[in-house]
């Protein structure tokens, strides 16, 4: 038992006990972000690297996934998509670290979204490793989502039904599975281009000033261009 005969020592422990927690935050930031540009680099075994075995996954209302091997795939086909993670307002708390995220990758993009954004991440940890991530979309972003992807998957069982119904059944998410996806997506996306720019171009036509005539009541019966 710790036994202390002056009040001196008692705020050095105290110092002591400060300075190591506001340590171990320090050191989680900096997990994060290390954890941060691994992922954007597509250094798949460095990013896996800070999970544990055990790892859990959760994204709030839309799925989850435990265990680091099957994050490892996740990570792969976060590659296959040039992803990026940006993480902003990140702190603190003993084991845990929050922080807002924005994403980008070459799917999003088909889609027609920049930027989705989540309101929070959050990371716990034990002993030094990640044991769980829970993220929340924010809503505008998941609508947007939802909403392409009606418009996408009304699209392709129209068009390229064969095609569409294969991916469908497909059960696990390899890079080749994904990159079929990607075709698809960019074909549907290439049509919805075409068919804004044919309705720009008849716009543009109709925005043609037409000659100045008077109204029909009011042309003169001896004017030359009376019909």
């Amino acid at each position: 038992m710790l036994r202390f005969t002056g009040k001196s020592q008692i705020v050095l422990y105290f110092l002591f006990l400060l300075l190591l927690t506001t340590s171990c935050n320090q050191k989680y930031d900096e997990e994060i972000i290390a954890y941060q540009e691994a992922h954007n680099s597509g250094d798949v075994e460095k990013e896996i690297s800070f999970l544990a075995e055990d790892v859990k996954y959760e994204v709030v209302d839309q799925w989850n996934v435990t265990g680091k091997e099957s994050l490892k795939r996740r990570a792969e086909i976060d590659v296959v998509l040039n992803s990026r993670l940006i993480f902003t307002d990140i702190k603190s708390s003993k084991n845990k670290v929050t922080c807002k995220v924005e994403e980008q990758n070459d799917s999003l993009k088909m889609f027609g979204i920049d930027t989705l954004y989540y309101e929070y991440r959050e990371f716990i940890f034990e002993d030094g490793l990640i044991k769980e991530i829970k993220t929340k979309m924010a809503q505008e972003s998941a609508d947007a989502v939802q909403d392409s992807k009606r418009v996408f998957n009304k699209w392709a069982a129209e068009n390229r039904k064969e095609e569409f119904e294969k991916l469908r059944r497909e059960r696990i998410l390899t890079e080749d599975v994904v990159l079929k996806w990607l075709v698809l997506t960019r074909q549907w996306r290439e049509e919805m281009d075409k068919e804004e720019q044919e309705e720009e171009s008849k716009k543009e036509v109709e925005k043609v000033d037409l000659p100045n005539l008077p109204p029909e009541g009011d042309i003169d019966s001896n004017s030359t261009t009376q019909k």
